[in-house]
């Protein structure tokens, strides 16, 4: 299992991955989705992430059943738990889930997940609304009744919340005390309607908080995170998923169309701990090398494959870093660490807007996160921006 003292990053890993899992670094942990078990197209990529990887994690996608978007997913309406499968137009209420259909959907979701041969089973869940919504208790039972039938096997409980409604104390306060009795062995922290490249400190510290609270039942992990997971290893999670170029953030409309791949034609800069187009990384790249790793060509001649593999070895990278430092030194060091980034971030803008040539300037907003994370981590206080700069 995951401990504190040795955190991961683990890729959530999309199908269009696969040409950089052969050549990046194996993978300390990984999430596949669960819709890998039921298309022979997917059938060779589920194999390579299992190959390439020490722990790995299904993702079982439950909570899109509440939501219309599946309805023109065909891989989501072709598993085996999916309502759709024989009804089309069904979605999932909390009324439906009494005992006997708690027991037959932990069943076949702990079956696909098994065939895939993951080394943790994810409890179904369900995106909670507020803690007073009835699928809050659906959402505890399924996970106390997985980990009951689970066996020697680990299972995790991914906590599904919405960021407006963490904001309020009581509300953090109540899902701790309620996740609390799930007895998971692992929790994975999903908060809808997060985007950290627009996060207000308080909505980073409203995160790490709840974070903190289900840590103190059972390791945490932060889920659709960039920079974002780094603070939450220092701040006590045991890692956190992401992934290499895209899903940083988790907005609604993920449940409610199915999340599809969202690939960008973007380049991660581990120096400046940006990820920009990929234009605009080359010339930042061009105009400060120290923005991108050392003999790296610029992102306008690299593959996708290889800009993805330089993107999961970097963000690995950074976790090993972090994770060398004892706990209470962690929040010093990544603000020192978020301190260069956002001088180098600097320097490139400058740079730029001397520069006759004809390249985009690097706009303050792409990586204005990095001073609200700083801030989060006891730096100075990040200057706020109008919303319209984002």
């Amino acid at each position: 299992m995951f401990n504190r003292n040795a955190p991961v990053f683990a890729p959530l890993l999309l199908p269009s991955d696969e040409g950089a899992l052969a050549i990046c670094s194996p993978l300390r942990a990984a999430i596949l989705p669960a819709t890998a078990a039921v298309s022979d197209r997917l059938a060779p990529f589920g194999r390579t992430v299992r190959q390439r990887t020490d722990m790995l994690i299904v993702d079982p996608r439950t909570a899109v059943f509440q939501f219309e978007g599946y309805l023109s997913m065909e891989d989501l309406r072709a598993l085996p738990y999916s309502p759709g499968k024989s009804t089309l137009g069904t979605l999932w209420r909390p009324d439906q889930f009494g005992r006997n259909q708690r027991r037959e959907l932990i069943e076949a979701v702990t079956a696909v997940q098994v065939h895939l041969e993951a080394d943790i089973i994810v409890a179904p869940y369900f995106l909670v609304p507020n803690p007073r919504h009835d699928w809050l208790p659906v959402a505890v039972e399924a996970a106390i009744e997985t980990r009951a039938r689970a066996g020697d096997r680990p299972v995790a409980v991914n906590v599904c919340v919405d960021i407006d409604t963490i904001l309020a104390e009581p509300s953090r306060s109540a899902y701790g005390e309620a996740f609390a009795d799930s007895h998971a062995d692992l929790f994975l922290l999903t908060v809808v309607n997060l985007d950290e490249r627009e996060a207000t400190p308080d909505e980073v510290r409203a995160v790490l908080d709840l974070l903190d609270r289900l840590s103190r039942t059972a390791p945490s992990m932060l889920l659709y995170a960039g920079r974002l997971g780094l603070s939450a290893i220092a701040a006590g999670a045991v890692g956190y998923a992401g992934g290499a170029l895209e899903l940083e953030a988790h907005p609604q409309r993920y449940l409610r169309e199915g999340l599809v791949n969202l690939r960008a034609n973007a380049h991660y800069l581990p120096g400046a701990m940006v990820k920009l187009p990929v234009r605009a990384a080359a010339a930042v790249a061009d105009s400060v090398p120290a923005v991108d790793a050392p003999d790296t060509p610029l992102a306008t001649r690299l593959v996708n494959r290889e800009r993805v593999r330089r993107a999961l070895d970097a963000k690995a990278a950074e976790v090993h870093w972090l994770g060398g430092y004892a706990e209470g030194e962690r929040q010093a060091a990544l603000k020192g660490r978020l301190d260069e980034a956002i001088t180098l971030c600097r320097e490139a803008q400058a740079a730029l807007a001397r520069s006759d040539a004809d390249a985009d300037p690097l706009a303050r907003s792409a990586f204005h996160y990095l001073e609200v994370l700083r801030e989060v981590a006891g730096g100075e206080q990040a200057e706020l921006l109008g919303s319209t700069l984002f």
